[in-house]
């Protein structure tokens, strides 16, 4: 951007908005339709729940006790009967994560499963997670549901593994990379992928294995939300804002149980049972390797933060196109009234302001992005040859939108100038409205994370340029002026980068940029009763510009690939219609009110009005 550069700040955006007509529109798509998840018992949701496939432990101790636990409410790798954090994580969405060997189910995930070995101790009918993959793929006729949202969860066992060493951890890794590259070209799209908790374990292995596993994906090339669960158990451990009073075990550790009891630990289990009856919720971990309900709860909020912060954080560019049409909209309601009333001088200065109500519908199972936008515009300009006026504004506009679900929200201040000239010809007229603003955002991201809420502050800036404009054609019969029209603006609202900074949860977001060239056809209707002049407008738009854009996320507790989700998507078609009334004030003054609103639009929601006042001299 340089011509000098700041000229040419303002003169590249509009060259590559005029290439946005080129771009092809794609079809809405729901992002989670399907839970799928792969690994081993820290999201295993009750596999071995099935008589078909029983846990076939190397222990006989433990084959009894789970069978009788399984008839009290046991089975799964928690405090029974609360929810693993897959369960917790798909019910997010509106999914299940029932076990995949079960009627409905899509969670393949088996308890004591290794990466890509049979497991030798421990429930030897577990399956190997790269081979959970495959079939997977294999009943799917080799195509994975590319709408999924896929959990791969495993490692540990190979940490734990008799033996294991550093190059038996990297092998496992590594194969479970190649695994994840075969679902990733299937068609699977949005993969979470945990590190293992190594800081509270003390085990070298398990960093061996986060060492490799990251690094793998990314460099293969797959596209995963890398979710830091290590830094995250680290935060809590410990922390009595989290309603923990111990660390574990909340179940009672059978006899000749020596590892890995929560699968038989239920609130009504005569093999295990909880060491109080609140240990559900006041215990971080079940037994000595699994989460209780509680710490099962957190990993999901944390996960399901990480999933939805980036559409979130994309209403930012979102926003400005909404925020934009009203200020535009402001301009091309004041034009005529400078046109019908000329001052001796050729001169008119105006005032108007804007108060709109906004949505912006997010996914399902996405907060959404209520705010209430206002602009104030005060505006100059003149009558040159044959009837040419051409003018100035200065605006300010604010929003205060807030996420919902109780995910704080954001502010938008924008400042910006605009020129604009308008002329008729005969039964022909046109306008054209150029502007460029700038833009300061001051985000606040809260994150509910088990019963706290995790506070996340960044700060960032952004432009806005756009280019509008209209032609119709008037025709009269008496009192009433009326006609077609048809318009086109062309918008570039770009936000730079920015890192939050207050918790475990806090995300950098890479830059944004959200191309618009938006045709509205349409037509308005005037009628001049000398001191009263009432006027309708109704317009179809349609957007020509791809939609369809993706937003960059990144942690900031420990190093880690970047990551990208998609943006909020909003319809390419919709009505807009605006009612109004000028009024004769004095010789040389006109108030103007008007009510405006879209409709039929998917995702968007906005209404408002705008008053105003036109001094002529």
């Amino acid at each position: 951007m340089r011509i000098p550069s700041g000229l040419a700040v303002k003169v590249r955006p509009l060259v590559l908005l005029a290439c946005t007509f080129l771009l092809p529109v794609p079809a809405f798509s729901q992002p989670f339709n399907q839970f799928v998840g792969f690994g081993d018992s820290t999201i295993d949701s009750g596999w071995y729940r099935n008589p078909a496939t029983p846990p076939n432990s190397t222990s006989a101790t433990f084959n009894a006790d789970f069978a009788i636990a399984v008839t009290q409410g046991g089975g799964k790798a928690t405090t029974n009967p609360g929810l693993m954090s897959s369960e917790a994580l798909a019910g997010f969405f509106g999914l299940t994560a029932i076990p995949a060997n079960q009627p409905g189910g899509t969670n393949y995930a088996t308890g004591d499963a290794m990466s890509s070995l049979p497991t030798t101790t421990g429930n030897t009918g577990a399956v190997p997670t790269a081979t959970q993959i495959a079939n997977y793929l294999a009943g799917n006729g080799g195509a994975a549901n590319p709408n999924a949202l896929y959990v791969i969860s495993s490692g540990g066992n190979d940490a734990l593994a008799m033996g294991a060493t550093t190059a038996t951890v990297t092998t496992a890794a590594n194969a479970l990379v190649a695994a994840v590259v075969q679902l990733q070209n299937a068609g699977a799209r949005y993969i979470i992928v945990p590190n293992l908790p190594a800081t509270i374990s003390g085990n070298p292995l398990l960093q061996a294995y986060n060492d490799t596993l990251w690094p793998g994906l990314a460099t293969a090339g797959i596209n995963f939300v890398p979710a830091d669960v290590n830094s995250v158990l680290a935060a809590v451990k410990g922390n009595a804002a989290f309603g923990f009073t111990a660390v574990g075990p909340a179940c009672a550790q059978p006899a000749g149980i020596t590892s890995g009891w929560a699968t038989l630990c239920s609130t009504t289990s005569t093999v295990s049972t909880l060491v109080s009856p609140d240990a559900a919720q006041t215990h971080l971990f079940a037994d000595n390797l699994h989460l209780s309900t509680a710490g099962q709860l957190i990993v999901a909020d944390y996960e399901y933060s990480l999933l939805v912060a980036p559409s979130m954080i994309s209403m930012l560019a979102e926003a400005p196109l909404q925020t934009r049409t009203n200020l535009v909209s402001i301009i091309k309601n004041q034009i005529p009234v400078s046109q019908g009333q000329n001052g001796t001088r050729g001169f008119n200065a105006w005032l108007s302001g804007d108060v709109a109500n906004l949505k912006i519908q997010n996914y399902s199972g996405f907060p959404n992005d209520p705010g209430t936008p206002g602009a104030l515009a005060a505006g100059f300009d003149y009558r040159i040859a044959n009837d040419w006026r051409i003018g100035l504004v200065l605006a300010t506009g604010h929003q205060h939108a807030s996420f919902a679900m109780g995910f704080g929200g954001f502010t938008q201040d924008e400042f910006s100038f605009s020129a604009y000239t308008a002329n008729s010809i005969g039964p022909v007229w046109f306008d054209a409205i150029a502007t460029y603003g700038t833009i300061r955002y001051d985000v606040k991201r809260t994150v509910p994370v088990g019963i706290t809420v995790q506070d996340n502050a960044g700060s960032t800036s952004g432009s806005d340029i756009s280019l509008a404009g209209d032609i119709g054609y008037k025709f009269i019969l008496g009192a009433v002026t009326y006609g077609p029209l048809v318009g086109l603006t062309l918008q570039q609202a770009h936000i730079e980068p920015f890192t939050e900074s207050g918790s475990f949860t806090s995300l950098g977001f890479g830059a944004q940029t959200r191309n618009s060239a938006v045709g509205d056809f349409g037509g308005r209707v005037t009628v001049d009763l000398e001191c009263l002049s009432p006027f309708a407008e109704a317009t179809w738009d349609h957007e020509f510009a791809s939609t369809n854009r993706q937003v960059t996320a990144m942690l900031t507790t420990t190093v880690a690939p970047s990551y990208s989700m998609p943006a909020v998507r909003v319809g390419t078609d919709w009505g807009i219609v605006t009612g109004g009334a000028t009024v004769k004030l004095a010789s040389n003054v006109s108030g103007l009110f008007a009510v405006t609103g879209t409709f039929a639009r998917q995702n968007v929601t906005t209404y408002g009005g705008q008053i105003g006042v036109n001094v002529s001299f």
